[in-house]
């Protein structure tokens, strides 16, 4: 019979996710009253929303059912002087239109921001935040799916980054930085639970020196933790020598040599030199092209990314090989939920504002505790006219585990195959009927797959399209249509219709 995995001890560190919100709540609003009246924003909020459903129990027998959810809420931003963010928190209560035991209150929350504490020396980085996400590869509801609050999908995570970084008396221009990271997850999920990650790292960097050469120097060491017993301490150390040729104000080169070492193989040490080089290709000022290709402990590593803007249509490219865990990456990504959708509304920028949008609908995360090796493709195009606009990407990770399963909580998704790859293709269009409404559709396919070996496969499509309307200068409302198909250890197909209505105050 085998036996459960015991889950690590829940240790301070994962309490930081509340020390965050703290933090940028507390940052926003000890200001003075003179420059906070002028520079921060704090606005009261209301969202309500119904939906309804042909499918509630994801089953072939399906089950109709309603959903009612109001959402009383506080948004606060900033975006002058030293202090730069913005923090978004509602208490989310939801209920069905039976009584049932699946209704649900609990605080959705996610903040991110910059402060500059001492002018051109001391800053601080710091984001946090509370959701609902199913983070499986293979979860049997879609990221932000109305009906996919399971108290046991919920996750906590934080980062906070101090940094010293400041000029230095030497060189042409050289730069100097020392720099702390302490990041994480606690959750509730089996197949997660908590993990922390907290990196030092320091760089001295001239690349402009000597005219033709500049030179740079970087360390970093990473100590974190996989949240069980057996996948507990791990750590990563890397030193690099970079050599930088400055062929043209457009065009430079990088030599790189270093070393690094790592225990992720079930706590065995394995070290390797680092060789490498690069490229940074600025041909104008719309275009970017950005190459970085080493050999690394783990193989061939590498960083590729080409982008380019127009005055009507933005590309992007980019490929990568790195070694990475959920509680490195999970800060960094846009969280597929609700909340997602609300904040690519607010951008003003309407390349961002796509740009972010595809984010929203192409997000593919693990549910794992173990560290591994991820292979990731990414791009896409927007097109922008006067009142259309269209955009279409598509990406691609493929994660190997590092390791053995000893030690794998029972639903990560690393524990029965040590390899997963996620496919998404996304279709999203929109057109402005007026000055206050906007049509939209989407059109998304994610393909989850495991190793040759491994019984494990998910295919899901979805379908969206909805139309919003502003009412008032602080009140907005919408009506959107889902069709969702998903095949996979469970089949199923659900219509969905759902209203809602927002206010600000």
């Amino acid at each position: 019979m085998e036996m459960r995995q015991k889950v690590a001890p829940r240790r301070l560190e994962a309490r930081r996710s509340g020390l965050v919100a703290g933090m940028s709540a507390l940052a926003l609003f000890c200001l003075p009253a003179d420059v906070a009246a002028q520079s921060t924003r704090v606005t009261p909020t209301l969202d309500t929303a119904l939906t309804w459903t042909d499918n509630a129990g994801i089953d072939r027998d399906g089950g109709r059912d309603w959903l009612f959810e109001v959402s009383p809420g506080l948004s606060v931003s900033r975006s002058a002087g030293r202090l730069n963010g913005s923090l978004s928190a509602r208490l989310r209560n939801l209920v069905h239109s039976a009584g049932s035991e699946d209704d649900s209150t609990y605080l959705s929350f996610d903040g991110r921001g910059a402060f500059e504490a001492v002018e051109d020396l001391l800053f601080l980085d710091f984001s946090g935040g509370i959701t609902r996400n199913d983070y499986s590869a293979f979860s049997q509801r879609a990221p932000g799916d109305p009906f996919g609050f399971d108290e046991d999908n919920e996750a906590r995570y934080w980062s906070i980054t101090p940094r010293l970084e400041s000029d230095l008396r030497f060189g042409e221009a050289a730069r100097g930085s020392v720099s702390y990271s302490s990041s994480g997850v606690r959750s509730n999920s089996g197949g997660l639970g908590d993990q922390s990650a907290d990196t030092w790292g320091l760089s001295l960097a001239d690349p402009g020196g000597f005219r033709f050469l500049g030179w740079g120097l970087n360390y970093t060491r990473s100590d974190s933790d996989g949240g069980t017993a057996a996948t507990g301490q791990r750590s990563e150390e890397s030193v690099r020598g970079t050599l930088y040729a400055n062929l043209s104000p457009q065009l430079r080169l990088r030599g790189i040599v270093g070393h690094e070492s790592n225990d992720y193989a079930d706590g065995v040490e394995d070290s390797s030199g680092i060789v490498g080089a690069g490229v940074d290709w600025y041909p104008t000022d719309r275009t970017s092209i950005t190459a970085t290709v080493e050999d690394r402990v783990f193989g061939r590593g590498y960083d590729l990314g080409l982008n380019h803007r127009m005055r009507r249509a933005v590309f992007f490219l980019g490929a990568g090989r790195d070694v990475s865990s959920l509680a490195q990456s999970l800060g960094t990504v846009v969280l597929a939920d609700r909340d997602c959708f609300a904040r690519v509304r607010e951008i003003a920028d309407p390349i961002e504002r796509e740009q972010a949008l595809i984010e929203c609908l192409s997000l593919g995360v693990l549910r794992s505790n173990s560290a591994y090796v991820e292979r990731s493709f990414r791009g896409g195009f927007s097109l922008l006219g006067v009142r259309n606009t269209f955009s279409l990407s598509a990406s691609r990770s493929d994660r190997s585990r590092i390791g053995s399963i000893t030690g794998l909580l029972p639903d990560d998704d690393l524990r029965d195959t040590e390899r997963v790859r996620i496919t998404t293709a996304t279709l999203a269009w929109s057109h402005t009927l007026s000055g206050t409404s906007s049509l939209y559709a989407t059109l998304a396919r994610s393909d989850s797959e495991g190793a040759a070996d491994a019984d494990l496969e998910l295919r899901r499509l979805t379908g969206t399209v909805g139309v919003d309307r502003t009412l008032g200068p602080r009140t907005r409302a919408g009506l959107r249509y889902q069709y969702e198909k998903t095949e996979g250890d469970r089949d199923y197909a659900t219509n969905s219709v759902t209203a809602t209505l927002g206010m600000r105050f």
